[in-house]
């Protein structure tokens, strides 16, 4: 499975590891496919995996009651999601649905945590890029929401 490998390469929280490092982590991951419109997971879910996008789409979605949800991303080939959880064990804070028929790399965090146990330099790697990753989403976040203040004074 070539193809799992190399998107495994060539994503940041892998980038940089050696071959037989990565076929570490290509021997934990699995293959799923999903239809457009199937859900992945859902929010509030128990998390026990992340994923990567090996082709398709993904939307992102916030529940705010049980008629209405806000998409809070749009996810494309070779980005991964839901690994938040893998830092603190806490329920999913959005739902994760294909837009497309979509090839999606799912890796469990119990096995991941295996790995890394097992294994100190992917487990320093992966942490770190994991960390600088969810630096510049925060970052983000703050702009955007600097942003949505000095449009909407009257909303803060």
């Amino acid at each position: 499975m070539r193809e799992m490998l190399q998107l495994l390469e060539n994503l940041y929280l892998f980038k940089g590891l050696s071959q037989s490092d990565l076929a570490l982590v290509e021997d934990i991951s699995e293959m799923k496919f999903y239809r457009a419109d199937e859900s992945i997971f859902n929010q509030a879910d128990p998390a026990d995996s992340f994923y990567v996008i090996q082709q398709g789409s993904v939307s992102i979605d916030q529940c705010e009651d049980d008629e209405h949800s806000v998409q809070v991303a749009t996810l494309g080939t070779g980005s991964h999601f839901g690994e938040m959880a893998l830092l603190d064990s806490e329920p999913r804070s959005a739902s994760a649905s294909a837009m497309s028929d979509s090839d999606i790399v799912k890796i469990s965090y119990a096995s991941m945590v295996e790995l890394m146990n097992s294994n100190p330099q992917i487990e320093v790697h992966f942490y770190r890029e994991l960390s600088k990753f969810l630096c510049s989403r925060l970052r983000f976040t703050t702009l955007d929401l600097s942003y949505a203040r000095s449009q909407n004074v009257e909303l803060f």
